[in-house]
């Protein structure tokens, strides 16, 4: 592996960037340069400098600490340091990263990648790296991104061309054809939209069971005691004029569109302040620094797994929907209205037996009797999936007990929730309940 010194790269620079008559080019300030550009695309900047006192390919002494670059990377980083005062650069300085161009963001990352690669670093670096890139430049997201608008647009230009077109279609036929092209695009956003949910509802399904396996960690008094602590110091630091101010300061001073570099200090500054009334107040209250709270590591299922998933699941319930939809269709008038006399017979036995359909009080009165019984918080005592879609789920709340019949919000099917036994089973068609009824 050919690798040199920042000197190599500086003479590249300055061969691209030719001096002005009575102007020099500063090694130091060309370097500064570069490591502004290291630090905002968020490459560990370590990985880059030599470890120890080395030689380069041209026998040039190399210090330890100092840069270092494989030769088939000069070019790159002598550019890279010329587009510096770039439209797309400074948005880059300024972490504007999302108002770069798309082409400027693949020539950094594509171009940093190759140069870990050539420093002869592992698989799994380069990876973590490029990871590291993509990741704060929003790179692979504004790809896919693009790939969207480009077959958003595709349809557009064939509404455009169909419009266009005199051969084979008149005026009517082009109203209809283009309406039909809204619908099936509708139709499709829909579908989208479903998929959404569910893959959402998956990933909060997944984060919900762990952190049930987290909260199973701790005692009940010890998650009291904890948030005891946390709610007394958050007032604590509500009420403290001085943090309240110096954290307006600090999100004035993130949305200010000036470059990074420039902030830097002022932004180390108040949070070095902000830290330090955090342990005074710390100090003050509990005696001790509290704990800081150990990451969690979340470990959840590749997005091709969650994805698959929900497109699965969103098919089985646009299947069970157009299931219903046609015998729906089916049915003669006479089926409908043998339905509604069945539904009316139902309603009328579960009245008989105390069930009340109409609810006295309106939403008001009833948040009135809520506060006036004092229970401003309910126990939760665990939830119950719906057995016909086992992402729906409903909450138990502690002194719930008997059973009840509730729709499903996805499906509108009917199931049957034991709150005893803490279970659902699938409900069984009016017909059949029916049938019981007359045989009583």
């Amino acid at each position: 592996m050919k690798i040199c010194g920042f000197s190599r790269v500086f003479e590249r620079f300055c061969e691209i960037n030719a001096s002005t008559e009575g102007f020099v080019h500063d090694i130091g300030k060309v370097r500064d340069k570069y490591t502004e550009i290291l630090e905002a695309v968020g490459i560990t900047v370590s990985l880059l400098r030599a470890a120890e006192k080395t030689v380069s390919f041209d026998g040039e002494t190399i210090k330890g600490g100092t840069y270092i670059f494989p030769i088939d990377s000069v070019e790159f980083c002598a550019e890279a340091i010329n587009r510096y005062t770039s439209r797309d650069f400074k948005k880059l300085r300024s972490a504007n990263f999302r108002e770069m161009s798309l082409g400027e963001t693949q020539f950094l990352v594509d171009g940093f990648t190759r140069m870990v690669r050539n420093l002869g670093y592992s698989h799994e670096v380069i990876l973590q790296q490029y990871r590291i890139m993509e990741r704060r430049l929003h790179y692979k997201l504004r790809l896919s991104e693009k790939a969207l608008e480009d077959q958003l647009q595709y349809v557009r230009d064939q509404a455009t061309e169909y419009q266009n077109s005199y051969i084979n279609m008149n005026y009517d036929d082009k109203v209809y054809f283009i309406r039909y092209m809204a619908s099936k695009v509708q139709a499709v956003s829909d579908y989208i939209g479903r998929v959404h949910m569910d893959y959402c509802d998956g990933r909060s399904d997944e984060l919900y069971e762990q952190a049930e396996q987290e909260a199973a960690k701790d005692s009940s008094e010890e998650s009291l005691q904890k948030i005891n602590k946390e709610l007394v110091y958050a007032d604590a630091l509500e009420h403290d004029s001085e943090y309240q101010d110096l954290q307006k300061q600090l999100m004035e001073l993130l949305a200010e569109d000036t470059f990074v570099k420039l902030k830097k200090a002022r932004f180390n500054k108040i949070q070095g302040r902000l830290e330090e009334i955090r342990k005074d107040h710390q100090i003050r209250l509990f005696g001790e620094l509290l704990p800081e709270d150990e990451d969690t590591t979340i470990t959840v299922e590749h997005p091709l797994v969650a994805l698959q998933k929900a497109v699965e699941y969103a098919d089985g319930v646009y299947s069970d929907w157009a299931e219903r939809e046609e015998k729906e269709a089916s049915k003669t008038p006479e089926d409908i209205e043998r339905e509604r006399l069945l539904d009316d017979e139902i309603r009328k036995f579960l009245v008989s037996k105390g069930m009340n359909f109409d609810l006295p009080n309106t939403d008001i009165e009833e948040e009135e009797l809520f506060m006036e019984s004092g229970n401003l918080a309910y126990k939760l005592k665990g939830m119950i999936s719906f057995p016909c879609c086992k992402k729906e789920k409903i909450m138990v709340y502690e002194g719930s007990s008997g059973r009840c019949s509730i729709k499903c919000p996805r499906c509108s099917r009917y199931a049957i929730f034991d709150y005893d036994k803490m279970e659902a089973e699938q409900g069984e068609t009016l017909r059949g309940a029916s049938h019981r009824l007359r045989e009583k």
